[in-house]
């Protein structure tokens, strides 16, 4: 099956007009109100003010819909040129254009993690990406090993970050009671690590977090890059 980049888009023969931006576009707002599980076509066509059916004239299946809404998204990713310092500054510069995006659509990030970039955007951030751990003589296998390491924890710490957190909250905050319980199940001897980190620790701020595990994941990059 093509992917939908490939495929032409049909004449515009009814009204209201329609195309595949002003389709995304709807999208994106459907989900930016309801999450990923309000993105269907239907929800889509009503925003629209179309049938549904006419958005099979410009998309072959959900899946199309996904690949191009992820895509869009990718795009407003603001991608760091070769001009930005050494391949460290330059992912973390990747990493923090990423996590804006994906804190403004946390819907995003399972489209993130689970579709093929094989959009323009998708493409364009791949490509740069890879070419700020390019280096002459660097194995393939270490270039995308590191890449998939990289790409890895930035989603895996987004999943965490977003995607475990409450509607209208900042972050997950236990509630009394499961402090309470907490306490107690730690507290019993049986584990000892998570009781040192419960009674002597404290809650780390998202962004702290998320910058202090990407200097750990930095410095293992360094070690197979020499």
């Amino acid at each position: 099956m093509s992917v939908v980049w490939e495929r032409p888009e049909p004449a515009r023969r009814h009204r209201p007009p329609l195309d595949r931006p002003a389709i995304v576009a709807a999208a994106c707002e459907v989900a930016d109100a309801g999450g990923l599980g309000a993105l269907t076509l239907r929800g889509v066509a009503a925003r629209l003010g179309v049938p549904p059916m006419r958005l099979y004239r410009h998309l072959g299946s959900h899946d199309d819909l996904l690949d191009l809404v992820a895509d869009a998204v990718c795009g407003e990713i603001a991608l760091p040129g070769p001009d930005v310092g050494d391949w460290r500054a330059r992912l973390r510069a990747f990493a923090a254009a990423t996590v804006a995006v994906a804190r403004r659509h946390p819907w995003f990030v399972p489209l993130l993690g689970s579709r093929q970039p094989y959009g323009p955007h998708g493409l364009a951030y791949s490509e740069g990406l890879y070419a700020a751990l390019d280096r002459p003589g660097l194995p393939l296998e270490t270039l995308m090993h590191a890449a998939h390491a990289f790409l890895g924890y930035v989603v895996g710490q987004l999943h965490l970050e977003l995607l475990r957190v409450p509607p209208g909250q900042d972050a997950h905050v236990p509630t009394p009671a499961q402090l309470a319980y907490l306490a107690r199940a730690v507290g019993d001897g049986r584990h000892p690590t998570l009781a040192r980190l419960f009674f002597e620790g404290r809650q780390l701020d998202a962004a702290e977090a998320f910058d202090a595990g990407l200097e750990i994941v930095l410095d293992g990059i360094a070690a197979k890059l020499g």
